[in-house]
């Protein structure tokens, strides 16, 4: 399970906001760290949106929480750019567009690949007469 924390992580490498031991939690990244656990909580709910989900869902509040619902593929590998993206949006509005655009790319890739549910299919052609000297 994926941890808010470690979304965070991932993005501050992307954004180059770690320290020369690789830290990413220090003084300098205070502010995003704060900011941190609502831009994720709407990264999530902008996942239940597209895959169709409905209903409450658990929003994390701190960095420890885990990224219930949504699979770790996902989590580390697509919101790190769609955290990175919100986090410079006012700073840094270039980056903010680059990392925005590898966001939806990614996104588009995972959502385009998933298993689409639809149920059990009977009789696709309805019954039309004479069907069976058709080609199809």
């Amino acid at each position: 399970m994926t941890t808010v924390g470690e979304v965070f992580d991932a993005a501050m490498a992307l954004m180059d906001e770690l320290d020369r031991t690789g830290e990413s939690r220090t003084k300098d990244t205070e502010e995003y760290k704060y900011r941190t656990p609502q831009i994720i909580g709407t990264l999530m709910a902008e996942f239940r949106l597209m895959s169709g989900e409905r209903g409450y869902f658990t929003r994390p509040e701190s960095l420890g929480d885990n990224i219930l619902g949504i699979d770790d593929g996902y989590a580390i590998g697509v919101m790190q750019y769609g955290l990175a993206a919100k986090l410079l949006l006012d700073e840094n509005p270039a980056s903010a567009a680059f990392f925005h655009e590898k966001y939806e790319e990614l996104r588009s890739i995972y959502f385009s690949r998933a298993q689409a549910d639809v149920g059990e299919i009977e009789n696709v052609y309805g019954g039309i007469e004479y069907g069976q000297f058709s080609h199809w």
